[in-house]
């Protein structure tokens, strides 16, 4: 089985042996990790009946159906406490990963790691991470079709950012000068000053409204980029 180079990094995250995919699709990260002999348990989970019914069938092409096993339902629903010790959830919005965990308190209380890949809102989700007692390990960033992507590696620990920067991009990454967060800041950071520069032509009262805003969010996109 081959996977994309985002699932690919995504299963090489994974540390535990017991693990939940919520969002599993076809059942590629869970097959790709049976098959490298790194898990005892695995609970696929997919909130669609299609997909789910796809994934039994490649679960059975594998020889697998007595490690991974399909549950249907929504986020984190479809586990008992204790079941799972690392859950997987990528290629998602953050907004959806935190209301995953916060409608299964019981659930995410008992993981021991997340392996997590949102698409957007990458400091709620870290900020949220921090207030139920996880701590980000590890984080990456890949390109894949020229889409930007982030991964991170999460265990139960305390933590705490001290900047906002942090929050919004990423502690790990400003570390290690993370060329591909760089790229995109830089992006961002061409597009925000445009913007600020229409705005202050711009007499009207919604143009003056936004202007404290966008000043604010230049300042710590530059804030970053002095970091890397």
């Amino acid at each position: 089985m081959e996977l994309s180079k985002r699932l690919e990094m995504v299963a090489g995250l994974v540390t535990q042996e017991r693990i939940a995919d919520i969002g599993t699709d076809h059942g590629y990260v869970p097959i790709y990790l049976y098959k490298q002999g790194r898990i005892k348990k695995a609970y696929a989970c997919d909130v669609r009946k299609g997909p789910l019914e796809k994934c039994r069938k490649n679960i059975a092409l594998y020889g697998a159906e007595d490690v991974i096993e399909t549950r249907l339902g929504s986020g984190l629903t479809p586990l008992r406490p204790g079941e799972a010790e690392t859950a997987i959830m990528a290629g998602m919005g953050g907004m959806l990963i935190v209301h995953i965990l916060q409608d299964s308190p019981e659930v995410a209380d008992s993981l021991k790691e997340l392996v997590l890949s949102p698409q957007r809102d990458f400091g709620a989700v870290r900020k949220y991470l921090h207030q139920i007692g996880f701590a980000i390990r590890e984080e990456h960033t890949l390109k894949e079709e020229n889409k930007p992507y982030v991964l991170m590696r999460c265990e139960r620990a305390e933590e705490h950012y001290d900047r906002e920067i942090e929050y919004l991009y990423g502690k790990r990454l400003l570390e290690k000068k993370d060329p591909i967060l760089k790229e995109v800041l830089l992006h961002e950071e061409g597009k925000y000053s445009r913007l600020l520069e229409n705005l202050k032509k711009n007499p009207t009262e919604n143009a003056q409204k936004r202007l404290p805003e966008v000043e604010k969010k230049l300042a710590l996109m530059r804030e970053a980029l002095e970091c890397l």
